[in-house]
């Protein structure tokens, strides 16, 4: 939304409100549980490699290493307040955190998991296709992307009615954005999902998955359950009987 945005700038904003971060810790913000709640339903069941992009003060790496402790989980964040204060609270041999952008460069190894938890809104448009760069040469085949981002009608409403709460960078996440993200990585798009936490359809969960081959992944038979046959059969019954009446209904009325 602001052009030309100094990285200082963007910095020393996140320094100077890592105070809000610790809050949400200690408080528990209602928008970081619904976002945790969203990474534990799809999330890959046995992640060994997991990073965070944007990951403040470091407390879902700490949700996540308590999950998957066996995971090697790395956050990375551009504010040296929050990684100081996250490295102080969090590190362990399985979790660290580096003060790192997130470019083809940072990374050699690859992740099963990848999270931006409220952050990829907070990146500017023009340093976009290097972060998708990044994801494309980090992500796993079977991997997953995991984004929580504001809806543009909250960034909408927040800039008229809260203006005091708008950050250095704030864009709006749109279905044409997110198709972007999906082309550049190589992933498919298999959860876009509104969730009301302040208020109405305020935030979107979206889930990507890398698969190289998608047919095998999306369209080969897969188990189903005795529950999930049962209601198959059920519905072809129901969908039959119904047929009956249809058609007498049609030629009643194409006569």
């Amino acid at each position: 939304m602001e052009e030309n945005i100094n990285r200082e700038n963007v910095v020393s904003y996140y320094d100077e409100h890592i105070k809000f971060k610790v809050n949400d810790y200690v408080i528990v913000n209602p928008r970081v549980e619904g976002a945790w709640n969203t990474i534990k339903k799809f999330a890959p069941s046995n992640p060994s490699r997991i990073l965070e992009v944007g990951c403040g003060m470091g407390s879902i790496c700490n949700k996540m290493n308590k999950r998957w402790p066996n995971a090697q989980i790395t956050g990375i964040d551009i504010s040296t307040q929050s990684i100081q204060i996250a490295k102080a609270l969090f590190a362990n041999d399985k979790v660290s955190f580096i003060e790192s952008i997130l470019t083809p460069e940072t990374f050699n190894e690859q992740f099963d998991l990848i999270i931006f938890m409220d952050v990829y809104e907070h990146i500017a448009v023009n340093d976009r296709s290097a972060v998708h760069a990044a994801l494309a040469k980090n992500l796993k085949n079977k991997g997953k992307i995991i984004l929580s981002v504001p809806t543009p009608a909250n960034l909408k409403w927040s800039l008229i009615n809260k203006p005091e709460t708008m950050q250095p960078v704030d864009e709006h996440i749109t279905f044409e954005v997110i198709g972007k993200l999906k082309a550049d990585t190589g992933t498919e798009v298999i959860l876009y999902e509104l969730k009301n936490i302040w208020n109405v359809g305020d935030y979107a969960h979206v889930v990507l998955e890398k698969n190289d081959d998608f047919e095998a992944a999306f369209f080969s038979p897969k188990p189903v359950t005795a529950t999930q046959r049962t209601a198959r059969i059920l519905n072809k019954l129901k969908w039959k009987f119904g047929s009956y009446y249809r058609k007498m209904y049609v030629r009643s009325k194409l006569k």
